[in-house]
């Protein structure tokens, strides 16, 4: 039998926990607090993966709608043209869910192009609207990562 995800996190942190922190000399301060925190980190990606799939499902989403409004209201000179082009590309060329982390890096790349194009040659109406575009996005989807990093106890003040 193959042990699960689950089983195997589990068990990295008890060889962390019982093993290697004891293990550690106590003038070996960092050696503890790091082999702490990524005791920690383990802990919390257990507690996050069955949610995960849906995480980064929501991820791809919110970067295809993003993707879209720059296509829609994309406009300028060549520059700026070949990279809507090419993001046009990444959003057919990653139609499906199956992939969602590679699929939203692709479609973020492109729009990373469409941003570094429009400093060229796009529209003033364009380089006018991309600002509060990516802003609103970005602004939204930062709400939904900060509350998805909760566990972690650095963010006490996140709006719900």
């Amino acid at each position: 039998m193959i042990p699960s995800v689950d089983d195997r996190l589990a068990s990295i942190v008890r060889a962390l926990t019982d093993i290697v922190l004891p293990a550690l000399p106590a003038d070996a301060k960092l050696a503890q607090d790091l082999t702490a925190l990524s005791i920690g980190h383990l802990q919390i990606l257990r507690g996050q993966l069955d949610a995960a799939p849906a995480f980064e499902l929501e991820e791809l989403m919110d970067a295809r709608a993003l993707a879209n409004a720059l296509l829609e209201k994309g406009e300028g000179g060549g520059e700026i043209q070949a990279a809507l082009a090419s993001l046009r590309q990444s959003l057919n060329g990653n139609s499906t869910d199956e992939q969602p982390r590679q699929a939203r890096v692709a479609i973020h790349s492109a729009i990373d192009g469409v941003i570094r194009k429009a400093g060229i040659d796009a529209s003033p109406g364009f380089r006018e609207q991309l600002s509060k575009l990516v802003l609103d996005a970005q602004s939204a989807r930062a709400i939904k990562d900060r509350k998805w990093c909760l566990p972690m106890g650095f963010d006490t003040d996140v709006i719900e």
